[in-house]
């Protein structure tokens, strides 16, 4: 464990700790949030700007973006996207397929920002199933890939990878790391 994954780790903590005490209610854990940003971007090596969710360009997005090589999976070997999104490789594993893509990710200007997008984003009725659980970083990490709902990651191995996630990050937050 570097000084710099240590200081990214707390950064982030006190950004979304900060966006948890004004309002509560519309909150997810802090702990889920830092840990899923540290998940995210590598611990900060692979950040798109102050995006460090890996947040990418729907439909209703009206703000900056940025085309980056990125990483995803999926079930199936023929996923499409819309010029310029492309993909560069798909590799069959026993778990999906894994795509080398280029994808249009937001660009926030700040990472408050992208910390409340982040919340607004687990808000929508899609995950309200989970909603109830925003506040148990590792039960909010089940219930968001769970099959009820809307499902937030590709990878398989989302939960159990954020449940190490979140042990290291309240190592490091509570100082025993």
């Amino acid at each position: 464990m570097t000084q710099q994954q240590k200081d990214f780790c707390m950064e982030v903590y006190r950004a979304a700790y900060s966006l948890y005490e004004e309002n509560k209610a519309e909150a997810v854990s802090p702990r889920f949030t830092t840990a899923q940003a540290m998940l995210e971007t590598g611990w900060g090596k692979s950040k798109i700007g102050n995006n460090i969710f890996g947040m990418t360009v729907g439909s209703s997005w009206t703000g900056r973006k940025k085309l980056v090589l990125t990483r995803e999976v999926f079930s199936t070997p023929n996923k499409k996207f819309t010029y310029p999104e492309r993909v560069v490789s798909v590799t069959k594993t026993a778990s999906g397929y894994v795509y080398r893509c280029y994808r249009y990710f937001r660009d926030y200007d700040t990472l408050a920002e992208c910390l409340r997008d982040h919340n607004a984003l687990f808000r929508k009725k899609m995950y309200a199933d989970a909603w109830p659980y925003r506040l148990y970083a590792k039960e909010f990490a089940k219930r968001i890939v769970d099959a009820t709902g809307a499902k937030y990651a590709t990878d398989p191995s989302y939960y159990s990878t954020m449940c190490k996630m979140i042990d290291l990050c309240n190592k490091i937050i509570d100082g025993r790391l």
